[in-house]
């Protein structure tokens, strides 16, 4: 059946590209996933021995207090878990930020690896823990790859996420070669025809 008008002929236009959606980086201080390493690290350049609870306790509480001190200075607020999708509730504050900016950051309850002091007095030792914990999730609008995400944990020994999304990165790919990605048709450079064949090469590059 023939187009009745030119949107409805795009409407019509179908192509298909294969890329990674999200790509998860976990981030590890290796030497502190071992706790007789983490004991001489405190030892060797803190001069500290035993490494007790109250120890691990004071150096989280410092980071509470970083990521607030840099959040009152960045004019980014720390907003508590949302009931919905996070994707939704961090999209407005993408929208009016700049590039290479933190745009909101996100205190959540989440499962995470800390170190854990046992004993009491002066008689303690380490042990790694599965526990849920708040963890601060830093959204940030990167130049190059969009929106994305850091989550660090504050607790020792300080493990940390990193959320890319591929379909970000060629979205912004598509604009700097002056490509439109939208509902409209996406036109690739006339050396690189037809749109499929562009856009699997951005994919693989960013591989």
């Amino acid at each position: 059946m023939k187009p009745r008008n030119g949107q409805e002929a795009v409407d019509r236009i179908r192509f298909a590209y294969r890329c990674f959606d999200r790509i998860l980086l976990n981030a590890t201080i290796q030497p502190f996933q071992q706790e007789q390493r983490a004991v001489g690290f405190f030892w060797s350049y803190r001069h500290i021995d035993p490494v007790s609870r109250d120890l691990l306790r004071g150096i989280a509480h410092e980071y509470h207090n970083w990521v607030k001190n840099r959040s009152q200075r960045w004019g980014v607020p720390i907003q508590e878990d949302p009931k919905g999708r996070r994707d939704d509730f961090v999209q407005p504050y993408f929208r009016r930020a700049q590039p290479d900016r933190v745009v909101v950051i996100i205190k959540a309850r989440e499962p995470a690896t800390i170190m854990k002091a046992i004993g009491k007095d002066d008689r303690w030792h380490l042990e790694l823990k599965w526990r849920s914990v708040d963890q601060y999730n830093f959204y940030v609008k990167d130049a190059r790859w969009g929106p994305m995400f850091v989550r660090v944990c504050p607790y020792f020994p300080f493990s940390a996420r990193v959320c890319l999304n591929q379909h970000s990165w060629l979205a912004l790919r598509l604009r700097d070669s002056c490509v439109h990605s939208s509902a409209s048709p996406i036109s690739p450079p006339k050396a690189l025809s037809p749109p499929e064949t562009y856009i699997q090469k951005l994919c693989r590059h960013s591989a």
